[in-house]
C-alpha cells in the first residue's frame, strides 16, 4: 500500500538523536520515530510512504527502508491505531480507513519505505 503524504511537523523525541515525524496522508495520520541521521524530510515536505508485506524495490542510499512488525491494533471512538515496531522505533498509524485496518494484522512482518 502506497500513500502520498505531507510532513506536518518534525519534533525532537525525548530519546537522544531521534526525531518524530508527524505526517498527514489523508486517509491516515502517522507518527513515526526516526534517527536524526536518517530523516529525509522536513516540515512541509511532500513524501511517499509505502507499507508492504514483501521486500519492495528501492533506491539504496536515497530511500528509507526498514522492516518490522505490527505489534498491536487498538480502537478508540472513531479510529483504529495501528502500532508498528521497527526494531524499537515506533510508527503509529491512526486511521478510520478499513483498507489499512484489513491489510495490517498483528504480528505481520512489514516493510516501511519513505521516498520523495
Amino acid at each position: 500500500m502506497e500513500l502520498s503524504c505531507k510532513v506536518v511537523d518534525v519534533v525532537d523525541s525525548y530519546l537522544p538523536n531521534v526525531n518524530i515525524l508527524n505526517i498527514d496522508c489523508g486517509i491516515a495520520i502517522i507518527k513515526m520515530d526516526i534517527h536524526k541521521e536518517l530523516t529525509l524530510a522536513k516540515k512541509g515536505d511532500l513524501i511517499n510512504i509505502g507499507i508492504y508485506k514483501s521486500l519492495p524495490s528501492y533506491a539504496a542510499g536515497k530511500d528509507f527502508l526498514a522492516h518490522g512488525y505490527v505489534i498491536t491494533k487498538k480502537k478508540d471512538e472513531n479510529h483504529i491505531n495501528i502500532y508498528i515496531s521497527l526494531w524499537g522505533y515506533l510508527i503509529v498509524i491512526k486511521t478510520n480507513e478499513n483498507r489499512l485496518n484489513e491489510y495490517l494484522n498483528t504480528m505481520d512482518k512489514v516493510y516501511i519505505k519513505l521516498w520523495k
